[in-house]
């Protein structure tokens, strides 16, 4: 009755996990999602640092009518958290993401996570300006830093006020 299209749920994630700045290698990651009102349980696929502390996964696309749905919103909570050890369900990155297309600010984090289980988790605001029905504020709650995305969000938050 309605037409499926591909929902881009989780872009392509690449980055580094370390301790004081030493990379950990053999750590298994989980990463999770689910697509509010779609799904009743998370999905989640795994992967392992490599010896340099490194690690990927491949993008996730949901094919589904839920977007051609009359009052359908899309909402796809995020996750992605150590699997095992002494540091299991640390949460490297959390989020929700809007829309059906992944939002570039996002992509962008995603595809440079510096984590180290040193640093408090923290929330982020990121604040997207380019999206189809205005501003929006973003909440990355994670334990990365990206350094060179921070001047450009303090930015925005004083021309979109704090």
């Amino acid at each position: 009755m309605f037409k499926k299209v591909d929902v881009e749920v989780f872009p392509e994630v690449s980055g580094s996990l370390s301790h004081n700045g030493q990379p950990l290698a053999s750590i298994k990651l989980k990463r999770g999602y689910k697509y509010s009102g779609v799904m009743e349980q998370i999905e989640w696929d795994f992967t392992t640092t490599d010896d340099e502390g490194k690690f990927s996964f491949p993008e996730i696309l949901y094919r589904t009518s839920h977007p051609n749905k009359p009052f359908a919103e899309t909402r796809v909570a995020q996750a992605i958290k150590i699997a095992e050890g002494d540091f299991t369900d640390t949460f490297l990155w959390s989020s929700v993401n809007i829309g059906e297309k992944h939002l570039a600010l996002l992509v962008e984090r995603l595809a440079q996570l510096d984590c180290d289980l040193t640093n408090d988790a923290i929330n982020q605001e990121i604040i997207e300006e380019e999206i189809s029905h205005g501003v929006s504020r973003l909440q990355v709650f994670s334990i990365c830093r990206w350094p060179q995305f921070e001047a450009i969000e303090v930015e925005k938050r004083k021309k979109y006020g704090e």
